[in-house]
């Protein structure tokens, strides 16, 4: 099986399609273990599918700007920026650090780039003389979030889902499409600590399912639970960060899915 630093150098690519199938089926293996991997897979493919329908240009000259810049220094070890996926600092993906030598490294980098290029989708990459495109990559991003949320509210058949605590206070709302596929509408869970994070589970046949991790302070969360029967209910729990297999023993929240 695939190394969880192996699968998450490429989630962003696998994202694309830019692997072969078999590096894919292994990404995908991995991340039916790893919640953490899954939420960050399904978050970028979120972000693909939203930028691929959006009408907003990419700034002029980006691509130039970022394939000059990628591999000036051969041979150094650098750490690559961050990957915002979101509005709040909760939702920013440390891609992690890797060597400029690294083939496989380079062949995501290059495949990323591209797909910015391309508007597949946008990434938020940190180059000193880019600074104002990132800027605006990164409105474009949450305007698409935004944007799949709304497409999601209109579409036939969905549901809302409200998560309330034991003490009837409403934390969270979802909206769930038939699909499997949902979206956070809006949380009023309280930001955590850095070493902790809210995972969300989906109860089904009585038995809670890792969905995938939130972060401390959920703001933009997608995600896709394909079982059948579908979930009965979902839950938040609070987890160490980076989630884990199973729940923690009291939930934060939890609401009914009504059954389709």
């Amino acid at each position: 099986m695939m190394s969880h630093d192996e699968a998450s150098e490429l989630l962003a690519v696998a994202a694309l399609h830019a692997v072969d199938a078999e590096t894919l089926a292994a990404i995908e293996e991995h991340a039916t273990t790893c919640p953490r991997c899954q939420s960050e897979l399904d978050s970028y493919r979120a972000v693909a599918a939203a930028i691929g329908n959006s009408v907003e240009e990419l700034p002029e000259g980006l691509w130039t700007n970022i394939s000059s810049q990628l591999w000036d220094h051969k041979g150094e070890s650098t750490v690559m920026p961050a990957l915002l996926i979101g509005e709040t600092p909760a939702d920013v993906v440390a891609i992690g650090s890797a060597t400029r030598s690294s083939r496989r490294v380079r062949t995501a980098l290059a495949a990323l780039a591209f797909a910015a290029a391309a508007s597949i989708v946008v990434l938020a990459l940190s180059l000193s003389s880019a600074q104002n495109q990132v800027t605006h990559l990164q409105g474009v991003i949450a305007s698409a979030s935004r944007s799949a949320v709304q497409r999601a509210m209109a579409t036939p058949g969905h549901q809302i889902v409200n998560l309330t605590s034991a003490t009837d206070q409403k934390l969270a709302e979802f909206v769930m499409l038939p699909d499997g596929t949902g979206y956070l509408v809006k949380s009023n869970m309280p930001a955590l600590s850095p070493n902790d994070t809210y995972q969300l589970w989906g109860i089904v046949k009585g038995s809670p399912v890792s969905i995938g991790v939130m972060g401390s302070s959920p703001g933009q969360v997608t995600f896709t639970l394909d079982s059948s029967p579908g979930p009965s209910e979902l839950a938040v729990t609070v987890q160490p960060a980076g989630g884990s297999l199973t729940p923690a023993k009291n939930f934060v929240a939890s609401g009914i899915v009504v059954a389709s």
